[in-house]
């Protein structure tokens, strides 16, 4: 059954691989991977993108109304992708205060609305390849969001895994590369879907 997926990411990040239709005028962002995601999907109809498109944008808005319409959109998805890109982290400010670790904890959260409550996401990161095709930036220690980094090797209990062959996941998060994940979306997809199956055997950390 095809699944809803809500991608977060650093919509203005250009410090990432430059793909072939890039241009100096449209230069390569983070939003351009998640349009290679968004039409993949719609072309196979595996899954379906709840994300805003394009041409749709949310600068206008106050905060306010940008964090209910992206929590309408979390709400009604199954699975939250996270593109990890080298500038997607504001040094200057508070997680709290930046969006993507608000939409991660949000996707963790139960959430109930009209008395029907909703299953926390399944949650996948995937590390796009920095502007000179690289992927280490994103091991180095002091890399990342901290809801990203204490939802890893976070497992609690043991439990039997049909997607891992050598035993379940030991983090709620997976991090595949762009590249592991594009070889085979739907396997990384279904991967984080037994993972939140099984989320009572994490310790899970929401807040930011």
């Amino acid at each position: 059954m095809a699944k809803k997926i809500f991608i977060s990411y650093k919509h203005s990040d250009s410090n990432v691989q430059p793909l072939s239709s890039s241009t100096y005028y449209l230069p390569t962002t983070a939003r351009s991977y998640v349009d290679i995601i968004q039409e993949h999907f719609e072309n196979t109809g595996d899954h379906i993108y709840k994300g805003e498109d394009n041409n749709e944008s949310l600068a206008n808005f106050k905060n306010d109304a940008i964090r209910s319409k992206l929590s309408d959109k979390i709400y009604d998805s199954s699975i939250t992708l996270v593109l990890i890109s080298p500038n997607m982290k504001e040094s200057f400010k508070l997680e709290r205060d930046q969006w993507i670790p608000w939409e991660i904890s949000y996707a963790l959260k139960r959430k109930t609305r009209n008395t029907i409550s909703s299953t926390p996401n399944a949650i996948l990161a995937i590390i796009l390849p920095d502007r000179y095709g690289s992927y280490e930036y994103a091991r180095l220690s002091n890399f990342g969001f901290e809801i990203i980094n204490k939802n890893r090797n976070n497992l609690k209990y043991s439990y039997p895994s049909n997607m891992f062959k050598s035993g379940c996941s030991e983090s709620y998060i997976l991090m595949p590369t762009w590249e592991q994940f594009t070889s085979n979306y739907n396997g990384w997809i279904e991967a984080a879907l037994e993972i939140r199956q099984n989320i009572d055997k994490y310790e899970i950390s929401k807040s930011v």
